[in-house]
């Protein structure tokens, strides 16, 4: 019997679930805001600390975002872990940056593609100013790493293909690997040109040259990261 009860949810994991069907019903979108502390708890009838619990359990999933002061607001991770693959436990990063690159290959040329073919108005300009925003750090020898995923998310987002749109939040987290894997020389010879290129074909609803210019962005990376990987195994096995 005592088993049976520890497999139980509690109460504040069953107001939780019940915040989750809530929030379904009424087709909320990241960055809305969630009724007030006093209008939830009068909706699941439950007490306070029952209900800040359940809250907590929420932000913890990447559901919630709650801001001190301003309220619960859905939050932009859509429910994501932050290392949903365990990434972090794979210790050797040149080849993780290689199986991670791998993966963006199969997905982020098609990816652009669809950008090409779905992007609104509105998607196109904030693509424009974001991509000059990157160009601008790149030029002026800043840190860019943010900026750029940001510019990632803005393509899977104009894809128009929700999945793609959670998978890139996984696969952006190779972005700061890529950097960090090619001491980022390739920023001016490869990223600085290949999302221009990138961009400017999703601007102009070219999904061919869209595809192709990612592909050519993402295998650079590839090719650098795999010769530095096998200089420093011939090195090593000497």
């Amino acid at each position: 019997m005592s088993s049976v009860k520890k497999n139980l949810p509690s109460m504040a994991e069953t107001v939780a679930s019940k915040i989750i069907e809530f929030i379904i019903l009424n087709k909320m979108m990241p960055g809305d805001k969630m009724p007030t502390e006093n209008e939830m708890f009068k909706k699941m009838d439950v007490g306070r600390s029952t209900l800040r619990e359940a809250f907590k359990i929420m932000s913890a999933r990447n559901i919630l975002e709650v801001k001190q002061g301003s309220g619960a607001f859905i939050s932009s991770k859509c429910g994501i872990p932050d290392d949903p693959l365990g990434l972090i436990f794979i210790y050797d990063n040149d080849r993780l940056a290689l199986d991670l690159l791998d993966v963006r290959t199969m997905i982020e040329p098609q990816t652009a593609m669809l950008a090409a073919l779905n992007a609104t108005v509105g998607q196109r300009r904030q693509l424009e100013k974001q991509c000059l925003i990157v160009e601008k750090l790149i030029k002026e020898q800043a840190v860019y790493g943010h900026e750029d995923i940001e510019l990632h998310k803005l393509i899977a987002e104009a894809s128009g293909n929700a999945v793609i749109n959670n998978l890139s939040y996984i696969l952006n987290t190779s972005i700061k690997r890529n950097i960090i894997a090619t001491s980022d020389s390739l920023r001016d010879n490869n990223t600085l040109i290949y999302h221009r290129k990138t961009i400017d074909a999703i601007i102009n609803g070219d999904p061919i040259s869209a595809r192709n210019s990612m592909m050519i962005h993402i295998n650079l990376l590839r090719e650098y990261i795999a010769d530095k990987t096998k200089t420093t195994n011939t090195i090593t096995n000497k």
